[in-house]
């Protein structure tokens, strides 16, 4: 298959043979998230991927390797592809995969495992970018997440804003639950939630 982003062929698992159930709008969000995940760009989401992503984060937070918030970073990132791997059962993800398990066990899940799962990270991200501990994300803690994912920071100022709801200047916890529900879930392209992770639509 061919990876546009590294400009050339890698080797790939055959897809699942399932279909998803994703709005076309849910799905490319999710190639979206897929790409930033894919941290060496090999069209393949493994678990150097988000070794790596915890490694970023935590230089940017200029956390010292040995340190508490560096172990529960990485640990926070390796809980992504464990949930992932066991159900795949699968060393590598690819993207049929990925949108497979976006759709059967996080997205259209029942609402337990939803409230688990998803509401659980997102309240540990929020305090994990808390990093004065006001109880809010402001705008240059949102910028640590964009740089640590290697997200481009010039659509940073504008995800800030859909996503402050109440453009009061910062990010609360429910905000952010809210905006990471409408990333997955919603079907409607002017929901703020959409740029939680900057420009989907590229």
């Amino acid at each position: 298959m061919y990876c546009s982003k590294s400009g050339s062929y890698v080797k790939q698992h055959q897809p699942l043979k399932t279909t998803t159930m994703l709005t076309p709008l849910q799905k490319r969000k999710q190639i979206h998230f897929f790409q930033i995940l894919d941290f060496d760009r090999n069209g393949l989401i493994q678990r150097k991927d988000f070794e790596d992503i915890a490694e970023n984060l935590s230089v940017i937070r200029s956390l010292d390797r040995n340190s508490k918030d560096h172990k529960f970073i990485r640990n926070l990132s390796l809980s992504i592809w464990n949930n992932m791997k066991k159900h795949v059962n699968a060393t590598d993800g690819n993207l049929d995969m990925w949108l497979t398990f976006m759709d059967s066990f996080v997205i259209n899940s029942n609402n337990e495992w939803y409230d688990q799962y998803v509401k659980g990270m997102t309240q540990t991200v929020f305090d994990v970018f808390d990093t004065d501990r006001n109880g809010y994300i402001s705008l240059d803690e949102y910028l640590d997440l964009f740089i640590g994912l290697r997200i481009e920071v010039r659509f940073a100022p504008v995800s800030f804003e859909k996503l402050d709801l109440n453009s009061d200047g910062k990010i609360s916890k429910s905000e952010l639950v809210k905006s990471v529900e409408e990333f997955l879930k919603s079907d409607d392209p002017a929901a703020g939630g959409n740029w939680l992770f900057g420009h989907w639509e590229l």
